[in-house]
């Protein structure tokens, strides 16, 4: 009865602390993204629209500066700065259509179609999690074993983790290949290797180990029960 009680009271402090820590995140972080991010595309549909017969799309690229470091007026002398990242506007002829909007990443439809891929499964894995923290509170609360929900749960974060990396990946190659297009014969030379984040996949299939003994857990727990 202790244990019950104890486990209930850590799995409510870990789900207060989620909520807690996912409002601060959208209060300090996604809502100003989003926000600055809404009024620059609305300012760039303004553009495109009054330009009638060009349009743009965007890309960015971790870069090496072949010159060193660059000169950054007002600095002190021992202060040197370098460029690693750069942001690159491309003006094209044609008019803004829809099927442009559809390509301002780095002048591929495929780069925007990952851009969606990627933000769903973001979302999804912190829907999945907190609707996870919740069932286990009430299984505690209900002296239940761990339901098989929570088991697809935890599978479905694993993947949607790989899932998000891999085309967070995707779309960073995307970038690269059309940077180390645009800036060839430059001062700037692109590093071009696949961004992959390794430790994210490790942590997607740490969700999907997770969940395989979870299952073994619960059809020993089950075939214990039908033994006794």
């Amino acid at each position: 009865m202790q244990n019950k009680k104890r486990l209930y009271k850590h799995l409510i402090i870990i789900y207060i602390l989620y909520f807690i820590v996912l409002v601060a995140g959208f209060m300090l972080k996604t809502i100003p993204n989003f926000t600055s991010g809404f009024d620059a595309g609305m300012a760039l549909a303004e553009r495109e629209l009054d330009q009638g017969d060009t349009h743009s799309y965007y890309l960015a690229a971790d870069v090496r500066n072949s010159s060193g470091y660059i000169e950054v007026e007002g600095l002190p002398e021992n202060v040197e700065t370098y460029l690693a990242r750069l942001y690159v506007q491309v003006s094209d002829p044609g008019a803004f259509t829809l099927n442009n909007a559809f390509r301002v990443q780095a002048d591929s439809g495929y780069a925007y179609l990952l851009l969606l891929v990627s933000g769903c499964s973001f979302l999804a894995v912190i829907v999945l999690i907190a609707l996870m923290i919740n069932s286990l509170r009430r299984s505690i609360r209900d002296e239940q074993p761990l339901r098989n929900s929570n088991i697809v749960r935890t599978r479905m974060i694993g993947i949607l983790l790989i899932v998000w990396e891999l085309a967070n990946a995707f779309i960073l190659h995307i970038n690269q290949c059309k940077a180390v297009e645009l800036l060839a014969g430059t001062q700037y030379e692109v590093l071009n290797r696949f961004p992959l984040n390794y430790w994210n996949l490790i942590i997607g299939m740490l969700f999907l180990f997770m969940a395989e003994v979870f299952a073994i857990g619960t059809q020993l727990s089950e075939e214990q029960k039908l033994t006794i």
